[in-house]
């Protein structure tokens, strides 16, 4: 399966799905007006490549910032990855990253944490350079 590689915009984030290496990656902005136009090209692709996958995956996440739209897509992306990890048993970590002192995301990035309490969560502040 092809890597699915999608550069930053003002209004989207930067995503790495990196079928070679397993490690997934979604960080940046995410306030799009049509997060459907988005975001389900990505569940797309990685329900897909799910359906094949054998192997354990690290998804990072760092967000600076994310309208109401875009959690919902968030939200829906780490329900697949608990219905797989519940499936098959095969590891994936999550490893979301909030900008130092930015209470706020690190708030939203626990809110989810207790809505997946299957899939193990390291959550960290990160300092921008």
């Amino acid at each position: 399966m092809t890597n699915l590689i999608i550069e930053k915009t003002k209004y989207t984030p930067f995503v790495s799905f990196n079928a070679d290496t397993n490690l997934f990656e979604i960080s940046g902005e995410s306030y799009s007006e049509d997060s459907v136009d988005f975001y389900q090209p990505l569940i797309e692709w990685l329900e897909g490549y799910l359906a094949k996958n054998k192997k354990p995956l690290t998804f990072n996440f760092f967000f600076i910032y994310f309208n109401t739209n875009s959690s919902q897509f968030i939200y829906e992306i780490l329900e697949i990855l608990e219905t797989y990890y519940l499936k098959t048993q095969i590891p994936v970590q999550i490893n979301w990253q909030v900008k130092d002192n930015d209470d706020d995301m690190m708030e939203d990035a626990e809110n989810f944490q207790e809505s997946f309490d299957n899939l193990p969560f390291k959550l960290a502040y990160q300092q921008l350079v």
